[in-house]
């Protein structure tokens, strides 16, 4: 069976990866080395809200526990927490508030 690439663009930190398709973004942040922090990982914190530039087709579809953190017009202005996302295919371009470090 054929594999897929799909290619994340961390506009925050201007990074550039290629995944799997249908990767959790969690579980590929940290060997990338990006700020996006994760704080609880279940989506009930809120420390990972990405908003997703483009590409909102080729990621999983928003799950409760987004639908019961987010607003709705979050989710309709491309919001959603990033333990929760799975990269599909195709091109997607992530960006974030940078927590500032000390």
């Amino acid at each position: 069976m054929e594999s897929f690439v799909a290619h994340v663009y961390f506009k925050t930190d201007n990074i550039a990866h290629e995944v799997e398709d249908g990767t959790p973004l969690i579980d590929f942040c940290d060997e990338v080395d990006v700020s996006l922090s994760f704080g609880c990982t279940e989506g009930t914190c809120g420390v990972c809200e990405v908003t997703v530039v483009e590409g909102k087709e080729n990621l999983s579809r928003i799950t409760e526990e987004e639908k019961d953190y987010l607003l709705p017009e979050d989710l309709e202005g491309g919001m959603r927490l990033g333990c929760q996302v799975k990269v599909r295919k195709g091109e997607v371009v992530l960006s974030w508030k940078k927590v500032k470090t000390k």
